[in-house]
């Protein structure tokens, strides 16, 4: 049986997510503006080239490449890098392309709430909600029945997973979308620059840093990094960063509209 706090503990990252999204918006729509297009075009350039382009390139590698989880220190690089690659050349190709008269702050933010929000509901829906579900089955001893299609041992791994997986994990999980979404703010800002300075490096270090920041996360996937607080400590570091790179990187395209 999962149990009643269990299951709260799962359903709440959920709702969190869209409130933040929301929250996001009427927030930042009082500071500084928010634009309708950059949101959406934000939140569907995410699905676009993170959903479904790189995960087409994660099946192509994974196919390939098996017994990637032995291999952690190749596979946090590869993982690493395709993150930043798609996420960054994502938001270039959108902001050169299809938001021409976007160019400002405002825009910038605007994406980056966009990007970071839908981010932060798609992942709790598929992490959080299909924990829910599988909870649900488990209560009602429809489990196994339900699962009858899959592999026994796969059944019986998903099964420990979720009964063995810890209040705190979904908890921690609220905590470490908040710290994200600034995250994705700030790399929008940051590419937002490269194409209004013409100035290609900047998209370049986008993507290392972003690079960068992933690989330990990488790990923890992989379970080389059991231990939560590590991980969030670490995104705590670089989202601070990141709150001092989106306050300070207004005076910079203030500066360009002069």
């Amino acid at each position: 049986m999962v149990s009643t706090a269990k299951i709260i503990a799962m359903f709440v990252p959920i709702i969190f997510s869209f409130v933040l999204f929301i929250g996001l918006i009427l927030f930042y729509r009082k500071r500084t503006g928010v634009s309708a297009k950059p949101v959406i075009l934000g939140a569907v350039g995410f699905i676009v080239f993170t959903q479904v382009l790189e995960k087409i390139l994660h099946v192509v590698v994974i196919t390939s490449f098996p017994n990637y989880a032995d291999h952690p220190l190749a596979w946090g690089t590869y993982g690493a890098l395709a993150a930043g690659l798609f996420e960054e050349l994502g938001r270039f190709i959108l902001f050169t392309w299809l938001l021409k008269k976007f160019h400002d702050y405002k825009g910038g933010i605007s994406f980056g709430i966009g990007w970071g929000g839908i981010e932060a509901i798609l992942l709790m829906l598929v992490v959080c909600g299909q924990a829910l579900v599988f909870s649900f089955m488990l209560n009602a001893g429809t489990f196994e029945s339900s699962m009858a299609q899959l592999p026994s041992d796969q059944v019986a791994a998903i099964k420990e997973g979720i009964l063995s997986q810890g209040i705190d994990f979904y908890y921690f999980a609220i905590l470490e979308r908040f710290l994200a979404v600034f995250m994705q703010m700030a790399f929008s800002l940051l590419v937002l620059l490269g194409v209004t300075k013409k100035k290609f490096s900047y998209v370049i270090l986008a993507v290392l840093i972003h690079a960068g920041v992933d690989f330990p996360i990488i790990f923890a996937q992989v379970g080389k990094i059991t231990n939560l607080w590590i991980i969030e400590g670490y995104l705590a570091v670089i989202a601070v960063f990141s709150i001092i790179f989106i306050k300070k990187s207004k005076t910079m395209f203030t500066d360009d509209a002069k």
